[in-house]
């Protein structure tokens, strides 16, 4: 069973999906059996080796599970016609006390993150003012937040969910506080074809 939910956080669309499409005994050891990138060793989360882990045959249907819900989510909740393509793919590792800091991804447009494992987590958003401080920068009395008064919003997040949303979007996860450890593959996603009209000569190809 699939549940869908559009989150439009400071009119950002945000798309969580649970699924039950785990990862099955032989793609989750191939998983752990990636390299944690040793560049950073004092990183409060562990990246895997490697910038397109999903090209590898043995996650190849993940690789489909991911896209599947992407194109749901271009078609379905943005509307667009417009052509996309993934253009990479890392997993990371979260022991016990670490997490992943407040970031954003450069050259995508699009990104996601798919929890291969993770208990009674969150991925947190945040933006520099509310949507309706953007015409002006009052500093509003809050009785109650929502999606349009909040700077931040966290979305509850366990196994097998998938979050997509702008990578612009600052985000950051929970620290791990389970003895077991939190994974997941993040995507990014960018934009391909042609877009503008030239007769208002503002085409592009990409």
């Amino acid at each position: 069973m699939v549940n869908k939910r559009v989150v439009p956080f400071c009119g950002h669309p945000i798309y969580k999906i649970s699924t039950d499409d785990m990862l099955n005994k032989d793609e989750l050891a191939f998983l752990k059996s990636i390299p944690e990138q040793s560049k950073y060793p004092d990183r409060k989360v562990k990246l895997l080796e490697g910038s397109n882990i999903l090209n590898n045959k043995e996650l190849h249907r993940i690789k489909n599970v991911i896209w599947n819900h992407f194109d749901d989510y271009v078609r379905n909740v943005l509307e667009i016609k417009n052509k996309f393509y993934m253009c990479n793919s890392w997993g990371t590792i979260q022991k016990k006390e670490n997490y992943h800091p407040k970031h954003t991804h450069p050259n995508a447009i699009f990104s996601s993150v798919f929890y291969v494992k993770a208990q009674d987590s969150f991925i947190k958003f945040f933006t520099e003012k509310s949507i309706i401080q953007e015409g002006f920068y009052f500093g509003y009395d809050i009785e109650n937040y929502n999606h349009f008064n909040s700077t931040s919003w966290e979305l509850p997040v366990n196994s097998g969910d998938i979050v997509f949303f702008p990578g612009i979007l600052a985000h950051e996860s929970k620290e791990n506080d389970l003895s077991s450890e939190r994974l997941t593959i993040g995507s990014s996603y960018f934009a391909k074809g042609r877009y503008g009209i030239s007769e208002d000569y503002d085409d592009i190809d990409l």
